[in-house]
């Protein structure tokens, strides 16, 4: 077991193993790549593409893919995952990003939800493919993650991670997205678990040995959220949540965690927490084997590096 931290920031917190860096998120900005950090891409989720091409916006019988459309589980605006220009771009600067850092993990990989996309675009290729509407989503999907899997793993040689959402059952329907293809075209997969709050984890650990059992061989990574941009700590998951969480994740089989903040600070923060919380962690120790004392070990461990402090 590994983990890594996920930031929005190029900064890395010390005591860990990998860091990955939000090159370019939802919200469409894009900075430099990082050539000691992987680098984190969204590609269909992207509010600046949207704004400069309002057009090429995914659209549905319940209105478009704008982040505003509260008919959908969308938080950032979601373009057409067709769009021709859209997809070749993002072809040559995927590959150019790994080519400069330790290599690509993907967000936003798929149609915006389900009923997306009926353009004119989507409804001419349907009717040319011959099959149905939810084959023919998931043919595009997967065809465009075989293009990308080749840019980065074939010709730039770099580590390739495709980002999934935390919906183990419904992301056919929903999304396009058949883990069975994608299986063979990434190095490993990541959900995304991010939440405000981690109060009931046995469901996220149900979570994590449903994905643990369909992704097979694959390694699975899960990230958790710590502190995002514009966040107070009243709105956060607490330390000892997130110390709950991670060893019901370790003991179902989660391969690696990472931790997400804006900044490398915000996780220093969450680790002199951690380590402060003795008392939790002796107690946690009683949840799991091996896999378990992995993780708190390795909690511990951030002593050598950091300065414990008062709880959060």
């Amino acid at each position: 077991m590994k983990f890594g931290t996920y930031t929005f920031l190029p900064e890395k917190a010390e005591g860990f193993d990998f860091h990955l860096y939000r090159v370019k998120p939802e919200v469409g900005r894009r900075m430099p790549p990082q050539p000691d950090m992987y680098s984190n891409i969204a590609i269909f989720g992207d509010n600046v593409a949207a704004r400069n091409h309002p057009d090429w916006i995914s659209q549905s019988p319940l209105g478009p893919a704008w982040r505003t459309n509260n008919n959908y589980n969308v938080r950032w605006d979601v373009l057409c995952a067709t769009q021709p220009e859209h997809r070749a771009e993002q072809l040559d600067y995927i590959e150019e990003v790994a080519r400069k850092s330790q290599g690509v993990w993907l967000n936003s990989i798929h149609f915006a939800e389900h009923g997306h996309c009926i353009c004119p675009r989507c409804k001419e290729l349907h009717a040319k493919s011959g099959l149905s509407w939810l084959e023919w989503r998931r043919k595009e999907v997967t065809d465009y993650m075989k293009l990308v899997s080749e840019r980065v793993r074939d010709r730039a040689k770099k580590k390739f991670v495709i980002g999934v959402l935390p919906d183990p059952v419904t992301s056919y329907e929903r999304f396009g997205i058949n883990f069975d293809d994608l299986a063979p075209l990434t190095d490993e997969f990541l959900v995304v678990m991010f939440s405000k709050n981690y109060a009931t984890p046995w469901y996220w650990e149900m979570l994590t040995r449903n994905f643990k059992k369909i992704f097979k061989a694959v390694p699975l990574n899960i990230s958790l959220y710590v502190f995002g941009p514009g966040d107070s700590p009243s709105e956060v998951p607490t330390p000892k949540e997130l110390l709950t969480v991670s060893v019901r994740m370790a003991r179902a089989g989660v391969d690696n965690i990472l931790y997400l903040a804006e900044k490398a600070s915000q996780i220093t923060d969450f680790q002199k927490a951690a380590l402060a919380h003795a008392e939790l962690r002796e107690t946690l120790r009683s949840y799991g084997g091996k896999p378990v004392q992995e993780y708190l070990d390795y909690v511990k461990g951030w002593e050598k590096v950091v300065d414990s402090g008062s709880p959060i």
